[in-house]
């Protein structure tokens, strides 16, 4: 059965999660610096996750998340919960149209350990399985980006995206445009999937390619997804990350006036219609593509370019498969 909530609820669920990820924010910057509960190297533990060292978690990541799950099951005890730390012990993530809380205490964990500043906390919630409310604070930045459904999105209180025409241009091809990625942490034969789709994009049209201005990696596709949602970059594409990591970031991107679909790729394919699907986000794969103006004297022009990039990114990248996260 669907759930019905009204504006004033989602606002109350918003208010929420704001105050839990500032909350949160001393003990990530702790973290971030080694310093206070997690200034020795034993206090942060940072080890590879289920055997992947190169995708690993840190005391830091378990601590928060704890803090999140226990006062949000405090104040919605009928909620369900999603979290990468307990999910990826556990493996259990069921999908339902309850509300639903999913929460990447951490993400951008290698950027954490590292010390480079792109990594925050991401708090989503979803209701009848599509993402409504988005929370992501990167506190070494100190950016707080939220979002609602039907209610725009911000960064620190500032309507997103930041800039207007003729600042924010109209783009028509992905020649014009600086695209957000990220490699993944797989390092198996995936990586030549995705170097050879990265590299389509890149390689001028005369050989091929998109001729894509410029390629950019945050590490951390909530961070490449914000970026969007500015107005910094016009597009993004990622294969392979999880739930907690675009959740938020949908909504935030969404409300900005930017648009997400399903990241599959279809080049070597045998998809004849080639038809841009809904984003479901269990399914580990997106594209974002940045609000765009419309085109003097052309109403809904905005839009209609906002597909044709995506479309054109999918002609040339190729898919990669992925266990949907979730129990289905």
């Amino acid at each position: 059965m669907s759930i019905h909530v009204d504006a004033d609820e989602l606002r109350g669920f918003l208010d929420t999660a704001v105050a839990l990820a500032k909350e949160v924010g001393p003990a990530f910057k702790d973290g971030f610096w080694r310093k206070g509960q997690f200034a020795s190297a034993s206090d942060f533990a940072a080890e590879g996750k289920l055997g992947n060292a190169a995708d690993c978690v840190t005391a830091v990541d378990c601590h928060i998340e704890k803090v999140l799950f226990s006062r949000l099951r405090s104040i919605y005890p009928n909620h369900k919960f999603v979290g990468e730390e307990t999910t990826a012990e556990t493996g259990e993530a069921p999908i339902t149209n309850d509300p639903t809380w999913i929460v990447d205490p951490v993400d951008g964990t290698n950027n954490f350990v590292h010390h480079h500043h792109f990594t925050g906390v991401s708090i989503g919630l979803a209701i009848n399985k599509e993402p409504v409310v988005g929370v992501i604070y990167l506190p070494v930045l100190d950016e707080l980006y939220t979002g609602v459904r039907g209610q725009g999105s911000f960064l620190n209180g500032q309507r997103l995206p930041l800039f207007n025409p003729p600042v924010l241009t109209t783009p028509t091809s992905l020649s014009q445009c600086m695209m957000f990625s990220e490699h993944g942490s797989n390092r198996d034969e995936t990586v030549g999937s995705r170097m050879r789709s990265l590299t389509r994009l890149l390689l001028d049209k005369a050989h091929g390619g998109a001729g894509l201005e410029s390629l950019r990696f945050s590490g951390a596709a909530t961070s490449d997804m914000s970026m969007v949602a500015k107005g910094v970059a016009e597009i993004q594409w990622e294969i392979g990350m999880h739930v907690w990591d675009i959740t938020a970031a949908s909504v935030i991107v969404t409300e900005s006036g930017g648009a997400v679909f399903d990241g599959a790729g279809w080049w070597g394919s045998d998809v004849t219609e080639r038809e841009l699907q809904p984003l479901n986000i269990w399914n580990r794969k997106v594209v974002s593509v940045r609000y765009i103006p419309d085109l003097p004297g052309q109403p809904g022009t905005g839009r209609e370019l906002q597909k044709q990039l995506a479309k054109e990114l999918l002609s040339l990248v190729e898919d990669i498969s992925c266990t949907p996260d979730g129990l289905h």
